[in-house]
């Protein structure tokens, strides 16, 4: 179940797994995060199982008509137990399937590399692919560097331009970080 993390003990469950379970290259500051929300730019969800027990979090960033789930997280307790479908099945009725999108660290030749990198990173982006392909999600045509990373970009097949997706951040971000975001030849 997806709730508004507005109270103070949600929100602190949502830092602290936000900070666990994301690369400092693709995290962007907390306070941060918090300010856009406040004007209107992000909703930061508590996920929270059957019980009312937190479970993960899911962080949109909402612009240009888009809602990019920037961040997704299952607390290791709770995975595999279906809690990250559920949530994305949730996340399509809040905001309309067509509207979602999600960018996720690319997969090119990682089925070639997996084995020899550093606790399995090239075999985590493929679980993590095909997580969202079971989902219903699926790739778009290009692939985006962003702030130096290579991401691939998934919809819930609504077709969408790199100009599109790219909007989104125009609008959220300040133009110098924005500018940090490009389309790969």
């Amino acid at each position: 179940m997806l709730t508004d993390a507005i109270e103070r003990n949600q929100l602190e469950n949502v830092r602290r797994l936000y900070e666990a379970s994301f690369p400092k290259s693709e995290k962007k500051p907390f306070a941060f995060i918090l300010q856009k929300q406040k004007e209107g730019f992000f909703d930061i969800l508590a996920i929270e199982d059957d019980q009312g027990v937190f479970c993960g979090l899911a962080i949109m960033m909402l612009a240009g008509g888009l809602a990019l789930l920037d961040y997704l997280a299952i607390d290791p307790d709770c995975q595999g137990g279906g809690i990250g479908s559920r949530t994305l099945a949730e996340l399509g009725e809040r905001y309309g399937k067509e509207r979602i999108v999600v960018e996720i660290e690319s997969t090119a030749g990682d089925g070639d590399c997996a084995e020899g990198e550093p606790d399995g990173e090239g075999a985590q982006r493929l679980r993590r692919k095909a997580f969202y392909l079971r989902n219903g999600m699926v790739p778009m045509d290009y692939l985006v560097d962003l702030f130096g990373v290579e991401m691939e970009v998934l919809t819930f097949g609504s077709a969408l331009t790199f100009e599109q997706y790219y909007a989104i951040y125009r609008e959220v971000l300040p133009k110098q970080m924005a500018g940090k975001i490009r389309l790969q030849p």
